[in-house]
């Protein structure tokens, strides 16, 4: 087996990486959520927004990239790729998504809600018992 120099091997290593990110649906939900963010800002700041959330977005794939390259070793990147092409890996991709979905419902509702719970104690109208 060729032994390929550590450049190559680090370069394929985060190919790797990467496609695991895509599979996982990580990209998806980002581009999502990066969408959703641009409709909630007015039009005449839209622009600025958009960049400055796109350079954050820069970070955040970075240190989602860099959580794989230390958690897990090439071999295991692999070994859950062919997971997630196998029949099973795409059948709990599909499904993953709609608890993607479900969990941004609750996380929403959750704020929701603590935001009335902080109001209610911030004028006195609700006690938190001990």
């Amino acid at each position: 087996m060729p032994v390929l120099p550590v450049k190559a091997q680090d370069d394929s290593f985060k190919k790797d990486v990467n496609e695991l990110i895509k599979l996982m649906g990580v990209v998806e939900q980002t581009e999502h959520t990066r969408e959703d963010k641009i409709l909630s800002v007015s039009p005449e700041n839209e622009a600025e927004f958009t960049k400055k959330l796109d350079s954050l977005l820069v970070v955040y794939n970075k240190k989602v990239e860099e959580h794989f390259l230390e958690k897990y070793t090439h071999e295991e990147v692999k070994d859950i790729i062919k997971f997630y092409n196998s029949p099973l890996g795409k059948k709990f991709s599909a499904e993953n998504k709609s608890y993607i979905t479900a969990y941004d419902e609750a996380k929403s509702l959750f704020y929701e809600k603590m935001g009335d719970l902080q109001y209610y104690v911030r004028v006195g109208k609700y006690k938190i018992e001990e």
